[in-house]
């Protein structure tokens, strides 16, 4: 697999059990579910994400990306 191939299955992992996986008696409020979505997000490339707006990436994506490489330490 390529590098960028690995990516996307790192991404389908995370977002499976990040953003999917809640469970039963977890209270989520939709901020906490929305910033996990952009945490999951941030691991792939801003240049992949080419449905999203440029302004949003600029104001989400990368203070989510700070966050995803603060947790994966």
């Amino acid at each position: 697999l390529s590098d960028r191939e690995r990516l996307f299955l790192k991404f389908a992992d995370l977002f499976e059990k990040r953003f999917i996986s809640q469970g039963e008696y977890e209270n989520r409020s939709i901020e906490d579910t929305l910033d996990i979505g952009w945490e999951v997000l941030s691991i792939l490339p801003p240049d992949e994400l080419t449905r999203v707006r440029e302004s949003t990436i600029e104001k989400y994506y990368y203070k989510a990306r700070t966050a995803y490489e603060g947790i994966k330490r």
